[in-house]
């Protein structure tokens, strides 16, 4: 594999430290430190938090009013997750919409026996049959290999031609004692945290790749990430002297020793880059963090930026998972809540990202995936994203889950319920992540200047019986342009993914200099808008 240079050190959070006014404790900042207190600014711990809670407020990040400041947009979709586009509003709310649970839920999991489990790391979809492939932690105990070394877990595979119905090919590569079912065992030890299909690699070998999550006893070998590889996902090879990245193991004070072992890793297909998702732990408390590290080749990498912290202090950030979605970035945030259960109860929250690097909370404090309050589900105190795909109209949340003691002494949880880590799915129809509302009183908001190239606008919008949705088209200072005001405009109706904005017939925007899009919305929900 090529090597290219290694993307520039990360920073911001120590900018954001001085905007906030924290002082510094000399005797805290060098605890634990490698570097003499000539190179180490001292950093006071205890505010550490009230910081990096912080980093997610997206009013904070992004503090200069950019409402008569021009914004260039492509002919992706554009999402109503945040404030990027907007200038101005009144009498509009932004709502995150949930998807809904598919039926067969859960749609894979382990033969009931002890120590079997089906922890999904990774779906990843394909063109050619098996259109769907997983890679799950299937054993969660040591074991002992052929070489006399101990060593915890183990990797599996099944595949899926409609990403519902899952079966687990009979494989007979590694033999795992205790492990139910068809031999389906890919790698006999770790946690794959993250597996890529990079066809463009030159090295048919080389194709699928995955940073896997090691622990070894007997001798006791440093735990942490390694590389591995392979030609089609099945059979690997991994380089096991020593670790790429090393495992946070205690001592939770700054500098981290290591990158927890929530830490996922996923493609940057915008910035081509591998991104980690990392795991940190800040004490007194244990309080769980969240940054991002990129390599360019899975062995070099630039320093994390933090980036999440759970808004509310009883709360933490369990995990985080991102990908690219229409030209930006989405994540779903596992919200771990200590007062519901012993078994690290977790619901999802949403957020996003227009760099890759700076992440804000989409509708701070709605869940994208709640809690059930009935309690009578595999997953109403569980659930943990671990990949989004686009299917057809249809945006795909693949998550694993389990019951925790309440729902397991709950007699109304069915039977088919009981079980371990299993795999679930959860669907929305396409960039329905939040939406603008307003409503029995008219909306409005407006966006910035925009440059963008085609002349056809479109919504993707969800207006209830009696209301409506109407654009107007305004100059850059705001002056109307003729022909294309409110009461021009064809009111748009009804629900749908794709629906035509046309005034008085006309579909074609004008071609004009940086203009304004500006919305009207009674009893109506803007999830995205496009122009082509």
């Amino acid at each position: 594999m090529k090597t290219r240079r290694v993307p520039a050190g990360l920073s911001g959070l120590a900018l954001l430290l001085g905007c906030l006014g924290i002082v510094a404790d000399d005797a805290r900042a060098q605890s634990g430190s490698p570097l003499n207190p000539g190179l180490a600014e001292p950093v006071d711990v205890a505010e550490l938090k009230a910081a990096w809670r912080n980093l997610a407020n997206e009013r904070l990040r992004f503090p200069l009013d950019m409402q008569n400041i021009a914004v260039k947009i492509g002919r992706e979709r554009q999402l109503m997750i945040d404030n990027h586009l907007l200038a101005r509003s009144t009498g509009i709310t932004r709502e995150v919409h949930r998807p809904k649970r598919h039926p067969a839920n859960p749609v894979f999991k382990a033969d009931p026996v002890e120590r079997n489990q089906a922890v999904v790391e990774t779906v990843l979809q394909f063109d050619k049959a098996p259109r769907f492939r997983m890679w799950y932690v299937s054993w969660d105990d040591w074991q002992t290999l052929p070489t006399g070394q101990l060593i915890r877990f183990a990797n599996s595979y099944a595949v899926s031609d409609d990403g519902v119905k899952w079966r687990r090919p009979k494989i007979n590569r590694h033999t795992v004692k205790g492990l139910a079912g068809p031999n389906n065992v890919v790698i006999p030890y770790g946690q794959m945290q993250g597996v890529f299909y990079r066809p463009d690699e030159p090295d048919p070998g080389r194709r699928f790749q995955s940073l896997v999550l090691v622990e070894r006893k007997n001798p006791a070998v440093r735990e942490g990430y390694y590389l591995h590889f392979s030609s089609d996902g099945i059979d690997w090879t991994g380089e096991l002297s020593r670790p790429v990245i090393p495992s946070l193991t205690g001592g939770y004070g700054i500098p981290q020793n290591g990158i927890g072992d929530t830490t996922r890793f996923w493609w940057d297909s915008i910035r081509r880059l591998y991104i980690g998702d990392v795991k940190f732990v800040v004490s007194p408390g244990t309080v769980r963090g969240r940054g991002i590290m990129e390599s360019d080749d899975l062995l070099h990498w630039s320093r994390p930026l933090p980036t999440l912290m759970a808004r509310l202090p009883q709360h933490q950030v369990y995990g985080h998972w991102g990908c690219v979605y229409q030209g930006v970035y989405v994540g779903l945030r596992w919200v771990f809540v200590p007062a519901r259960s012993r078994r690290h109860a977790t619901y999802v929250e949403l957020d996003c990202s227009r760099d890759g690097r700076t992440w804000t909370r989409v509708g701070a404090g709605q869940p994208f995936m709640g809690f059930n309050d009935k309690r009578d589900t595999w997953d109403a105190s569980i659930m943990r994203p671990v990949s989004m795909l686009e299917v057809g109209e249809e945006v795909w949340v693949y998550y694993f889950g389990a019951p925790t003691e309440v729902e397991a002494a709950n007699k109304d949880l069915p039977a088919a319920h009981r079980t371990d880590y299993a795999l679930g799915l959860a669907t929305l129809p396409r960039d329905r992540f939040a939406s603008l509302n307003g409503g029995t009183v008219p909306g409005l908001v407006t966006t910035r200047p925009m440059t963008f190239r085609g002349n056809a606008l479109h919504v993707n919008a969800r207006i209830a019986r009696g209301g409506r949705l109407r654009v107007a088209l305004v100059t850059g200072a705001d002056k109307p342009i003729p022909g294309f005001g409110f009461d021009d405009c064809q009111a748009v109706s009804g629900d749908g993914i794709d629906l035509a904005v046309t005034w008085r017939g006309q579909k074609a925007i004008p071609e004009i200099v940086r203009p304004r899009l500006k919305f009207e919305l009674t009893n109506a929900k803007l999830f995205s808008f496009w122009i082509d």
